[in-house]
């Protein structure tokens, strides 16, 4: 039986999300008046709401996929006012729920794919085909099956950790990678090198995560502060 889901920020990963389930009965939230319109020429959803306070109606499943800076408050609005819903967030670091008195309706996970595209218009129906999505059960809710039966319909596997666990891989997987394209970016610029014109393959891959959005990343890499200034110390140590 299909549920009925809402999805909080329809965004790239939100409505990769949206295209990828095979069913009617999707909702989102929009406040951004630019994607309300992309949105407003397209049959994805069933209803567009512009606000939190508009949002009407029941749901299984409430899919948070706000800027990390936005998350817990949208966490915590929706666990309250749909305490029958189950909530999960899509965020990639989660420190900014560690010693949070989290609802019991709330499961967090994080699926492990995204791209440096941004928006509705570059969504990808396929985005979560044979992908990872970490489940982070930090409420001890008994719904965490139903969560993992979710990802599995969109293509997914899963996997469980708990909240530190998952900072500290993502430091090494994920987020110091792009801490370190950002920053080498900025240096070869700085050096008035032109790494577009003379730079191989290899190099250009590792460029490539720094057409991520900055301002995201910047929120990603401030949230797991702690794990990315253990991990830079590590390489110091190895350099000298």
């Amino acid at each position: 039986m299909s549920k009925k889901i809402l999805i909080v920020g329809s965004g790239f990963m939100g409505t990769s999300i949206a295209l990828a389930l095979d069913q009617k009965d999707i909702c989102c939230v929009e406040e951004d008046h630019e994607y309300q319109r992309i949105l407003k020429n397209k049959s994805i959803y069933d209803e567009v709401f512009s606000s939190y306070g508009s949002v009407s109606g029941a749901y299984d499943l409430i899919i948070i996929c706000t800027r990390q800076a936005e998350a817990l408050r949208s966490i915590l609005y929706f666990c309250e006012r749909f305490p029958e819903s189950l909530v999960t967030d899509i965020s990639s670091s989660k420190n900014f729920l560690v010693n949070q008195e989290l609802p019991k309706n709330f499961i967090s996970s994080h699926p492990i794919c995204g791209s440096h595209k941004v928006g509705p218009d570059n969504a990808e129906a396929g985005l979560l085909k044979d992908k990872e999505v970490i489940i982070l059960n930090h409420t001890g809710n008994n719904d965490t099956e139903d969560l993992k039966d979710f990802w599995h319909s969109l293509g997914a596997n899963t996997s469980e950790m708990t909240l530190d666990e998952h900072d500290i891989h993502y430091a090494y997987l994920s987020h110091f990678p792009h801490f370190f394209s950002f920053l080498y970016k900025e240096i070869l610029e700085e050096e008035g090198i032109d790494y577009q014109k003379y730079s191989g393959d290899s190099m250009k891959e590792i460029l490539r995560l720094a057409k991520a959005d900055r301002d995201l990343w910047n929120e990603i890499f401030s949230d797991n502060k702690a794990n990315l200034d253990m991990l830079k110390e590590k390489i110091k140590k190895k350099l000298l």
